[in-house]
């Protein structure tokens, strides 16, 4: 029942993104999943629940990873960011219909659905926020206010559905370790894994094509 109730939104999410929700049917997504139209009705109650559920399914995905890196105590808070923006990115990168999705068609959503998924969205930076305190506690972002901190993070991750391109000439690793770079105002308290990890990424940076396409 899980697997199909997964395919159920992996399609849905698919033919909605290509073709928009209101251009989408259940019948459409029945035919595509091989089942009759009542039996969707078994998975989900509605269209718009359909909906809903197509844009918590990734919140869902990468709040429990990053809740998994906020309570890991051994690690410092920078790793802990570190770790937080490989997460934020392949998660984002791995769900580009539903990022599209919400882009679009979010206004579909009644108010009651939208502040259920708006909720979802607040929990996952008020986790990610925690990572923040931690590092401001270690003397990172001295005079900056952590709340600002994170939106601002989290929205220069989330412009990067805008530009980024699987065949591109950055990898989502070297794209994440710029990231970190341009956020990490002490670059003398990364630890040394991480230092190894960005001057890896340096090193490849300078032997890729400057002509290369990628971005728009």
């Amino acid at each position: 029942m899980k697997s199909k109730r997964v395919k159920i939104l992996n399609v849905a999410a698919k033919l909605i993104a290509k073709k928009g929700y209101g251009e989408t049917s259940f019948q459409e997504i029945a035919d595509v999943v091989k089942l009759h139209k009542s039996s969707l009705f078994y998975y989900f109650r509605s269209k718009e629940e359909l909906l809903l559920k197509i844009l918590e399914k990734p919140i869902q995905e990468v709040g429990i990873n990053l809740e998994n890196i906020v309570r890991d105590k051994e690690l410092e808070p920078e790793e802990k960011l570190k770790k937080a923006i490989d997460n934020h990115l392949e998660k984002l990168t791995e769900h580009l219909d539903t990022i599209n999705i919400f882009l679009n068609e979010i206004r579909n959503l009644s108010n009651k659905n939208r502040w259920v998924y708006i909720e979802k969205r607040k929990n996952y930076e008020k986790e990610f926020m925690k990572i923040i305190l931690e590092m401001k506690s270690k003397g990172h972002f001295k005079g900056l206010n952590p709340k600002i901190v994170t939106l601002g993070l989290l929205g220069m991750l989330n412009w990067s559905v805008k530009w980024y391109r699987k065949n591109g000439p950055l990898s989502l690793v070297e794209i994440s370790n710029i990231f970190y770079r341009i956020i990490n105002l002490h670059p003398q308290d990364e630890s040394p894994n991480i230092n190894l990890i960005i001057d890896d990424t340096n090193r490849n940076l300078r032997t890729r094509a400057i002509g290369q396409r990628g971005f728009p």
